[in-house]
């Protein structure tokens, strides 16, 4: 077990959240081991969520814009849903890192199941330095991970060191409002639920100074997108769905096992305080 590694990251606190059975038993049964949100469509019913997250993934195909055979890394690959989806669907070559080491041995194994290992490569590791050398790859993105960066300015210089001139950053997550603009009950049900889920990162960023850690950083920002329309709809079935059965497992003092389910139900209050951003952004040559 690592403490304090690379001045902030705790790894400890980390395995506990991800590695508890109701947390995986949770995004394996409920999420099919995906572990982000969805992309509902002006239209589309925002009861088939799983549609969404096959929509949010196509997302990000489009945003990183890269052809077959580009290099891309997965920044927080979990199991490797996503970097599977890239490789299956659009030709391209992901190395995934993470920090759990079931999540690696996980996303190793479905990819052979899926004959795509050749396509697709995982490892452990902590994004805020890597050993690739400069210029690895064509493109880098985090899906909803760059919230546990315990130094988000850290990895986005570390992102632009390992993206080649040219090549291309695609950030997807949530981002609160800055503190001040919210109600001070919101905030209290924010800075718990961020210690519980080792979600540091989330603490240096709002909607506001997100993009200027990106430029900061040195990339061109290409596109600074406030997508909660589209995620809003997968946060309101979530609730609608797991509502009844969390208002159980509180009943009875067990909300500390099941850290999904607290996502879904306890921040639900926030969703008007809390924004889902695309980012997109270039390594100028």
């Amino acid at each position: 077990m690592v403490e304090g590694v690379g001045g902030g990251l705790d790894l400890g606190r980390l395995r506990r959240v991800y590695g508890s059975p109701g947390h995986r038993l949770f995004y394996t049964l409920v999420c099919r081991r995906a572990r982000h949100w969805g992309w509902t469509e002006p239209g589309q019913s925002k009861w088939r969520c799983w549609r969404a997250q096959r929509q949010l993934e196509a997302v990000l195909g489009r945003k990183l814009a890269l052809p077959p055979g580009s290099r891309v890394l997965d920044a927080g690959c979990g199991s490797g849903v996503v970097a599977r989806r890239l490789a299956a669907r659009l030709g391209l070559r992901v190395t995934g890192v993470d920090l759990m080491d079931f999540h690696v041995r996980e996303a190793r194994r479905l990819s052979t199941r899926a004959a795509l290992e050749d396509r697709t490569t995982f490892a452990w590791g902590d994004f805020h330095d890597l050993e690739y050398a400069d210029g690895s790859f064509d493109g880098v993105y985090s899906m909803e991970t760059l919230c546990h960066a315990y130094d988000p300015a850290r990895a986005l210089a570390e992102f632009h060191r390992l993206l080649r001139p040219g090549g291309r950053l695609v950030l997807l997550g949530p981002a609160a409002v800055p503190r001040a603009e919210m109600p001070e009950h919101q905030r209290s049900l924010l800075d718990p639920y961020l210690d519980a889920m080792v979600l540091p990162g989330a603490r240096h960023y709002t909607t506001r100074t997100l993009g200027p850690l990106v430029t900061g950083a040195g990339f061109r920002l290409e596109e600074e997108l406030d997508a909660t329309r589209y995620y809003l709809p997968t946060t309101e079935a979530l609730y609608a769905y797991f509502r009844l059965p969390y208002a159980v497992l509180r009943r009875f003092g067990a909300t500390d096992r099941w850290l999904g389910l607290r996502s879904t139900v306890e921040m639900y209050e926030l969703r008007h305080h809390v924004a889902w951003m695309v980012h997109t952004a270039v390594k100028d040559g």
